[in-house]
């Protein structure tokens, strides 16, 4: 699906985005969720675009806060989404935008599942595979930068206990 870009919107959002963290910038993520597809409805296929959520925590000035302050669902385009969000913030607040590890994007998208009424079939089936995509790259991530091992327990483990090294 060929979109056309929306100058205006991306004209807003860039007068908005901080280029670095600061105390004062409330702190975004923008993910893909949906992907643009082509599906059959009554029999006429349909084109439904891509869909981008967005998500904002309050600045670090406020102290920390695990729940987003606002949550948002744009399409065709994350620009649209970013559009979106920045509509529920303070009209003078700049959005820094964060990777997506430095965020609980899968909150945000259980907040948008659990309150958006408006969302349809296909755009909740869309952001629950997201949410369970990340949840096994989280998964995969804990298993490959932590572990349990310790070389001093297991010494001692092996000493005291006379147990083997696991």
């Amino acid at each position: 699906m060929t979109v056309g870009r929306d100058v205006a919107a991306e004209g807003r959002v860039a007068r908005r985005l901080a280029p670095r963290p600061s105390p004062t910038s409330y702190v975004g993520v923008c993910v893909h969720v949906v992907a643009a597809a082509e599906r059959a409805e009554s029999g006429t296929s349909v084109a439904t675009p891509d869909h981008y959520l967005a998500a904002a925590w309050l600045p670090p000035a406020a102290g920390p806060s695990r729940w987003p302050e606002a949550v948002a669902i744009g399409s065709p385009t994350a620009t649209h989404a970013l559009d979106l969000l920045l509509c529920q913030l303070p009209a003078d607040a700049t959005l820094f935008l964060a990777g997506r590890d430095d965020v609980d994007a899968v909150l945000a998208a259980e907040i948008l599942l659990e309150v958006d009424r408006n969302l349809e079939a296909y755009q909740r089936e869309g952001v629950a595979r997201f949410v369970e995509a990340e949840r096994a790259r989280t998964t995969q991530a804990i298993a490959a930068r932590y572990t349990d091992r310790d070389a001093g327990f297991e010494r001692f483990r092996a000493r005291v206990l006379g147990a083997p090294a696991r």
